[in-house]
């Protein structure tokens, strides 16, 4: 559960063929493509443990696993990952030249389109090899020297484990910048604030936050949100007076509904403190000027079950982009003296079908972002009149977006007349432009170093749609290279998610390209719980509508079987998070179709997790996954539930991954998995999981933190290929 995972790696694999005897299971197949070491298989000890609810009973041999503080369990993470390394070890050699092929093709150094806020230029720089960047500017004046305003080298260099910079603000006399770190992975964060021009600390830190950071108008105190302790939702907003003693923080709000979390961002007009107040289907946003940090907030519009709403201010008026009488989201803007509902006028209509995900709002224009199966597009509209002002698309398929994270002030001064936007596609690497609303023009500020290695007229890049059981057609963007297609089909990886309205976006993706130039096919399952299709296509992938995703992602598996693309005897699949609990359902459903399966981070437990209001995000989705307090959502999980339905029989080859920090899927979901597997599974496959032991849901710090456990899961699926092609 919780969102997508930014460690998304796409690979293929090839698994094992033919059963064994159960005996088997404990030791390596000598057959096997991995090596013909011989080493005891983990088997975690069985304590049987019993749930009832509404009459029946579920058994669970392994709950003990969800205790961190229990010596057994880091015991057996231990052996788990001495049983992984023991099995990839005759391969090593593979994954040293995967690892330096994919360090390769990363930028060695990196740098950031100049960026120009509050009469500063900013950018963000990696020198030759770094793992961190380091952020500069100078003054937006000829000959303006430059000076440092945080280096997250030198800041993480105390933290071999783990150092996760997030996001950073500039106070508005431009002196200080306050930023916040995760040193575990897990999603808190200690709030810092430093002198620029000095680097001396203000604060040493402020614990149990969330990422969000704000200043006041007089740069000497500084909006925060708190986390629960136990649960980290974000609940609390908090006035902090730079210096003094974090007991004496002042509290601006408290959200008491369990369901929902706070959040807090500056308006684009530098005026407002905007407090976001939501959960997965309603929200309510308050407001109040950051000169008058004491003031008491003002509500937009309150809050009302299924009506969401996001706003931004500009000049004298609120921007808002709302699904309130258009369930595909559209545009309007409000007075800022009258901002409630009754007052909103509409600026860009709703597109039925398309999905308005995303607007950037400026003093003479707005851009939206609306999705559909082919990607992400850009408008642009002028203000007042109206006009669409056309943007080139690089590609007819793929991704432009305005949103470029909090490592870019890009798109933040309201007077600008350019809007900056990158686009991806399967075939093409990021690149950077600047659109310019005045004459039209286009152009390129930065190509992704990738450029120089991928030539796209070598691949083919296409679409097509596969027939789900209910007659819905469901959207699949494949990319192979034009030479190695072969008779009968090709190996092939299908990659999904589904879930929380987040399209599984078709963009570039540099580990891919290992893969599809040794000769498979690179499929991307645009299955139901997404927004590729508007909010139809999200509220049949959720609920008491999940089922729709899995039947999707096997009808994508059969067509490509059928079309002639797919080998079937060499199908593998990939997700993670909410996606891994994609892969343990076909896994149940139709574990004959695939050969391989990788589960990185795998939501599997979902009533376990879901019934436990303690754990992290739990509350917050019963409106995604449902309520196991209410009998008819407990059964339709329990239904589909991966760890709930494993059986006596055989499954495909599998690698799955954990992060022992992980906040947003426990470590104990893939491990407890793992040991039912074991305890049940009636096949001879390769079933390999590894935990990071310091790291959390996006897997290791640094931008290159995550290439090992790349090569290796690449490593183990073309081990498994070769054995496949040798069976």
């Amino acid at each position: 559960m919780g969102g997508v995972s930014t460690r998304r790696f796409f690979a293929f694999g090839l698994a094992a063929a033919g059963a064994v005897p159960l005996a088997s299971r404990f030791r390596f197949n000598s057959a096997n493509a991995i090596g013909t070491a011989v080493r005891a298989v983990p088997i975690a000890p069985v304590v049987p443990k019993t749930f009832k609810a509404f009459g029946g009973v579920r058994s669970d041999n392994y709950d003990w696993l969800r205790d961190r503080k229990d010596p057994r369990v880091v015991s057996y993470l231990d052996a788990e990952n001495a049983y992984a390394d023991a099995r990839l070890e005759p391969i090593k050699p593979l994954v040293d030249e995967l690892a330096a092929e994919l360090k390769a093709r990363e930028a060695q150094e990196d740098a950031s389109v100049p960026a120009t806020y509050n009469g500063y230029v900013y950018e963000h720089r990696f020198s030759q090899g770094a793992q961190y960047p380091y952020i500069v500017r100078h003054k937006d004046v000829p000959g303006a020297s430059e000076e440092i305003v945080l280096d997250a080298g030198t800041l993480a260099a105390g933290h071999p484990e783990h150092y996760h910079l997030g996001s950073w603000a500039v106070s508005p006399d431009n002196n200080r910048v306050a930023f916040a770190v995760d040193f575990t992975g897990g999603r808190e964060h200690r709030i810092f604030v430093r002198t620029i021009a000095t680097g001396e600390s203000v604060d040493q830190g402020i614990d149990t936050a969330s990422a969000d950071l704000v200043f006041a108008g007089d740069s000497d105190a500084l909006f925060y949100v708190r986390n629960e302790p136990t649960t980290l939702r974000s609940y609390q907003v908090w006035l902090h007076r730079l210096g003094a003693d974090p007991n004496s923080d002042v509290l601006i709000y408290e959200e008491s509904d369990p369901t929902f979390s706070v959040s807090i961002g500056l308006s684009k007009s530098r005026k407002l403190a905007l407090v976001n107040i939501n959960e997965e289907r309603t929200s309510e946003f308050r407001y109040l000027p950051i000169d008058q940090p004491t003031a008491e907030l003002k509500v937009i519009e309150p809050r009302r079950r299924g009506v969401i709403y996001d706003i931004d201010h500009v000049g004298d008026q609120f921007f808002i982009r709302t699904n309130l009488d258009a369930p595909d989201f559209r545009l309007m803007s409000a007075p800022q003296g009258t901002p409630t509902a009754p007052h909103w006028r509409e600026i860009v209509p709703e597109q039925p079908g398309r999905y308005l995900s995303h607007f950037d709002a400026f003093e003479t224009f707005v851009a939206v972002e609306v999705e559909d199966e082919s990607g992400t597009a850009i408008r642009v509209f002028n203000l007042p009149d109206l006009r669409e002002i056309p943007v080139p698309r690089p590609a007819a398929i793929g991704v432009a977006s305005s949103v470029f994270g909090e490592d870019n002030e890009a798109n933040l001064d309201p007077a600008a007349t350019v809007l900056r936007f990158h686009f991806s596609s399967p075939l093409e690497p990021q690149c950077v432009y600047d659109f310019d609303v005045t004459t039209g023009a286009l152009a390129l500020r930065k190509q992704d170093p990738a450029c120089r290695w991928c030539d796209p007229h070598r691949y083919v890049l296409h679409q097509l749609s596969a027939p789900a059981p209910d007659g819905e057609r469901v959207p699949v963007t494949i990319v192979y290279r034009k030479n190695m297609r072969r008779r009968g089909g090709n190996p092939t990886l299908i990659v999904g998610y589904g879930a929380y309205g987040l399209s599984l976006r078709a963009t570039f993706a540099r580990s891919a390209f290992s893969l599809i130039d040794r000769g498979f096919i690179y499929a991307i399952a645009h299955v139901r719980g997404g927004h590729e299709k508007g909010e139809r296509w999200y509220a049949e992938g959720r609920m008491l509508n999940k089922r729709n995703t899995f039947t999707d992602f096997i009808a994508v598996t059969e067509a490509l079987i059928a079309t002639g693309h797919a080998d079937s005897r060499a199908i593998f699949a990939h997700g993670d998070s909410a996606g891994g609990l994609l892969m343990g359902t076909i896994a149940n459903l139709r574990p004959d179709l695939y050969a391989g399966i990788v589960a990185e981070v795998p939501f599997v437990d979902v009533v376990t997790t879901m019934s436990d209001a303690s754990a992290p995000l739990t509350t917050l989705e019963y409106n995604e996954w449902g309520n196991p307090a209410i009998e008819p959502e407990y059964n339709y999980m329990l239904s589909y539930s991966p760890y709930d339905n494993v059986a006596r029989k055989a499954y495909p080859a599998m690698f799955v991954t954990a992060g022992f920090y992980d906040s947003q899927v426990s470590y104990a979901e893939p491990a407890k998995w793992v040991a039912k597997l074991r305890a049940s599974k009636t096949d001879g496959h390769d079933l390999i999981f590894k935990t990071d032991m310091t790291g959390g849901h996006d897997g290791r710090s640094g931008r290159l933190g995550s290439i090992k456990e790349s090569a290796e899961i690449m490593a183990w699926l073309i081990a498994q290929a070769r054995d496949r092609r040798l069976s």
